[in-house]
């Protein structure tokens, strides 16, 4: 239950008391700003509001005052309130993984590598607070793969649903695949891994319309020992701030999925499927780089963090 603090009236749950705000001809942001205020750590200027979750969990308005923050702050004082931060989200949000790094990018937090470097390790400082690590090490020199050199033994296989296949320096095989479009022939130099390619149209249909059929594929791969890759042609900061971009906005512009409900969507999956890694790449040309790379790099993709080895240019 929950009870409207204008008018002490109980409601069975948030939608309910929301509805009921219009009532005191009061928007969202206004209720919990007044009756629930909260400030950021930098500036004390009131948190804005984009969602319930959202205004209840960020600390800062913005990523740069979150940075200001930490650099005014003792290493002591860091390690107490990042471990805070991890434990509340362990609690609340239901974290049982080391979160990755799309995952800390996409919330109010330093990335992977200053956790890494403030902690003496990413691994050690997740098992301290209770996370199982997902990956053996962090990524600290670049990917071995195998080296092309007009290889024809070894082929790509492509879903016969792909509509726009990419170009490989592999032949490549039009196939039915059960889930992922890519695929590589040699199963023991990929180790079971599929690879989905989203443009960042798809990328956000499929988080949001077509959340639950992805959920039945990621399911499907997991069954049969199969490791899914994400593959989205977009930088992840393009795709955390789709909304404002003209091309999206011309082409869904009805849809009313927000950045917050995408990557919301996004960690729900990472913190659920460990046979999943989402990885954003600068373009198609990308793509097909890292795909090569993933396929045969004699399985590391599995043991690191693939999205953190390529913002380190290791990938």
């Amino acid at each position: 239950m929950v009870k409207c603090k204008v008018c002490e009236v109980e409601f069975e749950n948030d939608r309910s008391l929301h509805a009921h705000l219009k009532a005191h001809k009061m928007r969202m942001v206004e209720y919990y700003q007044t009756h629930y205020p909260r400030y950021d750590l930098l500036t004390g200027g009131i948190i804005l509001f984009k969602n319930k979750d959202q205004y209840f969990t960020d600390d800062f308005n913005d990523r740069i005052n979150l940075r200001k923050w930490l650099a005014s702050k003792s290493e002591n004082e860091i390690k107490e309130y990042l471990k805070k931060f991890f434990l509340f989200r362990k609690e609340k949000k239901g974290w049982k993984f080391s979160p990755t790094q799309v995952e800390l990018r996409t919330v109010m937090s330093p990335p992977v590598q200053y956790y890494h470097k403030i902690f003496d390790g990413y691994a050690a400082f997740c098992d301290s607070v209770g996370l199982e690590n997902r990956f053996d090490s962090f990524p600290t020199s670049y990917i071995p793969d195998e080296k092309i050199d007009g290889r024809k033994d070894r082929s790509i296989f492509v879903d016969t649903r792909e509509q726009t296949p990419l170009r490989f320096n592999y032949p490549i095989e039009i196939k039915t695949l059960s889930y992922g479009d890519y695929s590589f022939s040699d199963i023991n130099a990929s180790c079971g891994c599929h690879v989905e390619r989203k443009s960042l149209n798809d990328f956000l249909g499929t988080l949001s319309g077509g959340f639950d059929r992805f959920k039945n594929e990621i399911e499907r791969a997991d069954a049969q020992g199969s490791y899914l890759v994400v593959v989205v042609e977009r930088k992840l900061d393009d795709c955390k701030a789709f909304n404002h971009l003209s091309e999206i906005k011309r082409k869904i512009g009805k849809m009313k999925a927000t950045p917050e409900y995408i990557f919301h969507n996004v960690r729900e999956l990472l913190q659920t499927y460990k046979n999943l890694q989402f990885l954003f790449v600068e373009s198609r040309e990308e793509s097909v780089r890292v795909i090569e790379k993933i396929f045969t790099s004699k399985c590391v993709f599995k043991k690191i963090d693939l999205q953190l080895a390529y913002d380190l240019k290791f990938l």
